[in-house]
């Protein structure tokens, strides 16, 4: 059976959002202004391309917050998780692959708990399987951990299809996988992207992607009308 594989942050998941709405909780535990630390601490997140303690340890420095990068995780991390949701769209566009005949995956860079995310959400019960970087060391865009997300899902990578939001991660990644792919816009244009590298700064030319869509439903229905996913 084919196989499409989805990036998880900012394609089947909001994660700006959920970050979003979670850092006012944190600025007000350490009883800091809030019209002045959400925005430091959402520019020093820079849309999830810094990890935490990065950003953390800027946000403690800068505001002189009495506390340590691990406690900040703790607090922040529930928080944050229940920020986020699993849109219906989204999850009715996952059994309609199925339906379809298609196997459905997710691959991801990141700590295991983007599981929780996947759990959290209900992810879990609409997908085959999925593979977190962490888990196996290995990152996107090497070839090994979509091979890896091909063989938990009971799929092949033979006429495949890779979704998501990053050039340098998931259409570099779609190439090096022999996947077809779509490139989900989020408000760019891959030419600005292109030319200029401050959004993706890993990206190269070479990997413009076969498709392009607005939103994680537009990807799906890109996929289905390519044809059936029983091969």
């Amino acid at each position: 059976m084919a196989l499409v594989l989805f990036d998880l942050d900012n394609t089947l998941v909001d994660r700006t959002d959920a970050f979003g709405r979670a850092v006012p909780s944190l600025a007000e535990r350490y009883g800091l202004d809030p019209d002045m630390a959400v925005p430091f601490i959402i520019e020093a997140d820079a849309d999830g391309l810094r990890g935490w303690p990065t950003w953390m340890a800027a946000t403690i420095e800068h505001f002189g917050i009495d506390t340590t990068v691990e406690e900040m995780r703790a607090a922040f991390r529930t928080v944050y998780l229940t920020g986020y949701t699993l849109e219906p769209a989204v999850a009715d566009g996952l059994r309609r692959l199925r339906v379809a005949g298609w196997r459905t995956g997710i691959v991801t860079n990141g700590p295991m708990s983007q599981v929780d995310k996947i759990t959290g959400t209900g992810l879990d019960r609409l997908v085959d399987g999925w593979v977190v970087s962490e888990d196996i060391g290995v990152r996107k865009p090497d070839r090994r951990i979509f091979a890896e997300a091909a063989a938990r899902c009971g799929g092949s990578l033979d006429g495949g299809w890779m979704v998501g939001d990053s050039a340098p991660a998931d259409m570099a990644g779609a190439r090096q996988a022999g996947l077809h792919s779509v490139w989900l816009r989020r408000g760019r244009a891959w030419g600005d992207v292109a030319d200029t590298g401050q959004s993706e700064p890993d990206h190269q030319p070479d990997h413009q992607p076969d498709h392009q869509a607005d939103s994680p439903v537009a990807a799906i229905d890109i996929v289905l009308g390519s044809g059936p996913g029983q091969r």
